[in-house]
């Protein structure tokens, strides 16, 4: 089994806290893209923002490519997920 990472609690509220800005640093290879991935599209499934009025910096060309791509990929799951209510699912839908 297992352990839980020693930052869930941090990467949790990344995904969820939509009162807040963040701004992430972390090395590579530490999930930051995945954070703001399900970040967005928690967003826009829970009905807090749409992509056009979402904003997300990276610093390089490459990052902004994989994220876009990323993105893309997750909406299309998430609107596709059957565990999802219809309101999240035509959100993604429409994203």
């Amino acid at each position: 089994m297992s352990r839980p990472l020693a930052d869930a609690v941090a990467r949790e509220r990344i995904r969820s806290d939509f009162d807040t800005t963040f701004v992430v640093e972390a090395p590579a290879g530490t999930a930051k893209t995945t954070a703001l991935v399900d970040r967005v599209v928690a967003s826009v499934a829970a009905g807090r923002s749409t992509l056009d009025r979402t904003v997300v910096v990276t610093f390089t060309d490459a990052a902004a490519g994989e994220l876009k791509l990323r993105l893309r990929a997750a909406i299309e799951r998430g609107w596709a997920d059957p565990r999802r209510t219809d309101d999240a699912r035509a959100r993604l839908r429409a994203a």
